[in-house]
């Protein structure tokens, strides 16, 4: 131990009298190893991280599987594949929980819970407001292992019909709402006509069993449902699949057993419902991360950029492989008389390796703090920046474990092949001061840094696909104007005042005129989704008279009179909906290019008709073709609905306007106040910050690949700079001699530049077909490029070739200044 801690003061006083080689090796490796324990830490947060409930490993999610769906229907909740032909669902129809709850053994308790898509209006603390609602059944708090921090949770007594309603709030809602109020036990919160009593509130640390769930406030028995929204069948019925289980097993519960009594009872669940599944089946995932939906998601951009740094790190580590390497060898006569001395190789590699771990520990302890600013920095860009996502991000004993672990590896890549150098030391081969000793570390050397490159790379091909990917999404025209656009979205149920207008088309009409009136505003109009900011729905249709009446997929979208207008869609052929286009006149549809040129390719589609749900309907008008979900996508057929003839709870206001559209904001909420001052505003926002938001991931990869390109290139220009002045310093005397001898300075500098061009394309030949087979794993990453593409690749080349010959410029000049004398004297 003695001589361990010898060793360590030693290390340091080393390192302290190289105060630059010590700066730039524990900045190299904080860098390398704070972005990977940022990326860890939220790989660890959002995949792997157990729920912090009771006993999280004895719980399971109960989802069925089947091969496909005889008959869609709607279905909400997890979802995911077994394999390429079988998925599986994670919502039930809400009376096949009560079969199961009241018939399956192997559960001390089986709960229920559901998440509903929209937020609901509410009352409370003396504010209107929306609100995220929970539904869940009367043993969810005992069975899911969460307890209350003020209050009691609900139980079954309060998930009766004929129960008082209550509610527990989520502490996040508890301050927004009611300034962390000790007294707000008892208080209500009101929804539609009905006052919930406030019972209890949930610890500040509380996760509930969706991981990344949609920001839940309260919680309220699953009887309350009808009290929410005014969907009341949903209890009875076993056509609507919206309720999620979950299960805590007994111990030494036999789980084939219960999934085999659960198939049995799913299988009467579906024979009593309209539902058609090929070969329907339970299956039991294991539940101590929660529902994984939304984080699946975001594994494989996690993943990547996780690799990405990796790289970054690996270069790091063979960076200080060949600057240690370099010391050692400027160290040499240091060590032989050390050796010579009586210290043995063991003590000389334990020396090497400590000073080794030295770099490593204080690069472990600044990489930590940098994973926090890079943790903060990434977390805006993968998980809604809204806040309607919640992860648990913190650093645990996981992150620690693979920040340490990644520290020992770090010092195992970088210091063990010095060390071992160091071990080999020959005392009276090194007492002699022979430069002709570094010849092996020379050569061990090139090969670091030809690693170094070729690393390198890799790392920057993925950096200029990135950027090139961002610079083509921002060149890709979405077929409408993003300028000047105002976005709202107004659902009239969720007004807490007895509604004036019973009939919702009247109610929208009444919102248009009044926005519209509003100084600066252009025009505008209605559409059931903003573009770029959700998922259109789907229909089936078939065309009259043909032959192969199958019915065939199209997208659809409900817009108002104006809408093309007022999106800066071009109209090409007929006309735009009318105000006339009732729902007791002739049914009309307006279609897009591509719906033209799919299902009528020879003849106009002006005038035809389609058939949906026994309905037909007759095309009036062609549109062009722009993106609806994502710039990525290709177009699809797209079937435009007048709203006055297809009814919708909510609707979207498109606002175009001569004026900054955020400048609008307070008029129009003006405008809605004096219809209805109880009716909340929701997503308010601007069609250039919901295209800034659309392309905010992707700006990461750019921004977060470019920056790790460059410091890839750093680290191989470090890498070469030294290899290329270490030479120069091991030849100073062959070099005057050569200059004596009458050689020109070009004669000397030229070769030092050759061998860094040549160690640097070797490199790039190694490292670029390694990085275009990597190309495909990435390939949806990418967009508007080949993944050979040849800018790409031809500008990697480029910009490698002239790192090297940077990195060797220094190097170079300095040997063309060698001084015959002076380099002779000391020979």
């Amino acid at each position: 131990m003695t001589a361990l801690w010898q060793d360590i003061r030693y290390g340091l006083r080393q390192l302290r009298k190289s105060p630059g080689f010590t700066a730039v090796a524990v900045l190299s490796l904080a860098l390398g190893i704070g972005a990977n324990t940022a990326i860890f830490s939220m790989i660890n947060g959002i995949l792997y991280k157990s729920l912090p409930v009771r006993n999280p490993h004895e719980l399971r999610l109960i989802n069925w599987t089947g091969y496909r769906l005889l008959r869609p229907f709607r279905i909400e909740g997890n979802f995911g594949r077994i394999n390429s032909h079988k998925a599986y669902f994670g919502s039930f129809p809400y009376p096949a929980y009560r079969d199961f709850a009241e018939q399956t053994r192997g559960f001390s308790d089986l709960f229920a819970f559901s998440y509903f898509e929209d937020p609901t209006t509410i009352s409370a603390g003396g504010v209107v407001s929306l609100a995220n609602p929970q539904t869940v059944s009367g043993n969810f708090f005992k069975g899911y292992g969460a307890q209350v921090l003020i209050g009691r949770p609900i139980t079954p007594d309060d998930d009766r019909p004929d129960a008082p309603p209550v509610a527990v709030l989520t502490y996040p809602f508890w301050r927004r709402v009611y300034g962390l109020d000790p007294n707000v036990l008892g208080q209500t919160l009101t929804v539609l006509d009905t006052s919930f009593t406030v019972i209890g509130v949930l610890p500040r640390h509380y996760v509930g069993p969706l991981a990344g769930e949609k920001r839940t406030d309260f919680y309220v028995p699953m009887m309350a449902q009808p009290r929410l929204f005014l969907e009341s069948e949903w209890l009875d019925s076993y056509d609507v699949w919206w309720v999620q289980m979950m299960g805590r097993l007994v111990p030494g519960a036999n789980e084939a057993q219960v999934q085999a009594s659960l198939e049995l009872l799913f299988s009467n669940v579906v024979n009593r419902s309209e539902v058609e599944i090929d070969r329907p089946g339970i299956f039991l995932q294991k539940g101590r991360h929660g529902v994984l939906m939304e984080s699946l998601q975001m594994a494989r951009p996690l993943w990547f950029l996780h690799g990405v740094v990796g790289l970054v790190l690996l270069i790091a580590c063979t960076n200080l492989a060949g600057l240690l390497l370099a010391r050692g060898a400027a160290r040499q006569h240091e060590m032989a008389v050390r050796a010579a001395m009586g210290a043995g190789r063991w003590r000389l590699i334990r020396q090497s390796l400590t000073e080794s771990m030295i770099l490593s520990l204080a690069g472990v302890c600044l990489g930590l703090v940098f994973s926090v600013w890079i943790r903060a920095a990434l977390t805006g860009f993968i998980i809604d920046p809204s806040g309607n996502q919640h992860f648990n991000l913190q650093i645990d004993a996981n992150v620690l474990i693979f920040t340490l672990a990644t520290g020992v590896v770090t010092v195992l890549l970088f210091g063990l092949f010095p060390a071992l150098r160091a071990g080999n030391t020959n005392p009276s081969a090194g007492l002699k001061d022979s430069g002709s000793r570094g010849a092996p570390r020379l050569r061990l050397g090139k090969v670091l840094v030809t690693a170094q490159v070729g690393l390198s790379v890799i790392v920057v091909v993925a950096g200029g696909l990135l950027c090139r990917t961002l610079i083509n999404l921002y060149r890709t025209d979405p077929g409408f104007d993003t300028e000047n656009l105002l976005l709202l979205r107004i659902r009239p149920d969720e007004s807490l005042s007895p509604p004036e207008y019973k009939d919702t088309e009247r109610f929208y009409h009444t919102v248009r005129q009044q926005i519209a009136g509003i100084p600066g505003v252009r025009s505008v109009a209605l559409s059931s989704l903003p573009l770029l900011r959700g998922v259109l729905r789907s229909c089936d249709i078939s065309i009259p008279g043909r032959p192969d009446a199958e019915q065939r997929k199209s997208l659809r979208l409900t817009v108002s009179d104006g809408y093309f207008a007022t999106m800066g869609i071009n109209l090409l052929q007929g006309r735009d909906f009318r105000p006339t286009d009732a729902r007791k006149s002739q049914r009309v549809v307006i279609v897009n290019e591509e719906f033209g040129s799919s299902f009528f390719p020879d003849e106009n589609p002006m005038g035809q008709f389609i058939t949906l749900e026994s309905e037909q309907y007759q095309i009036v008008g062609l549109c062009s073709n722009h993106k609806y979900q994502d710039l990525r996508e290709n177009i699809s057929p797209i079937l435009y609905f007048p709203y006055t003839q297809d009814r919708w709870l909510s609707i979207n206001y498109m606002i175009r306007s001569v004026l900054p559209p955020m400048s609008l904001m307070p008029a129009v909420r003006r405008a809605v106040a004096d219809i209805d001052h109880n009716l909340p505003l929701e997503g308010m926002t601007t069609q250039k910050l919901v295209l800034k938001k659309h392309l905010a991931q992707q700006r990461l990869f750019a921004s977060l690949s470019g920056n790790l390109a460059l410091l890839a290139l750093a680290l191989s220009c470090i890498g070469l700079y030294g290899l290329m002045a270490y030479n120069v310093a091991r030849r100073t005397g062959e070099m005057g001699i050569r200059m004596a001898l009458g050689a020109q300075p070009s004669d000397v500098a030229w070769p030092i530049l050759r061998e860094a061009l040549t160690l640097a394309a070797l490199g790039v030949a190694i490292g670029l077909p390694v990085a275009l087979a990597l190309v495909p794993v990435a390939r949806s990453f990418f967009y508007g490029i080949e993944p050979h593409d040849p800018v790409t690749v031809i500008g990697t080349v480029v910009i490698m070739l002239t790192v090297a010959a940077l990195a060797a410029w220094i190097p170079a000049r300095r040997a063309a200044k060698v001084d015959p004398m002076e380099a002779l004297r000391y020979e």
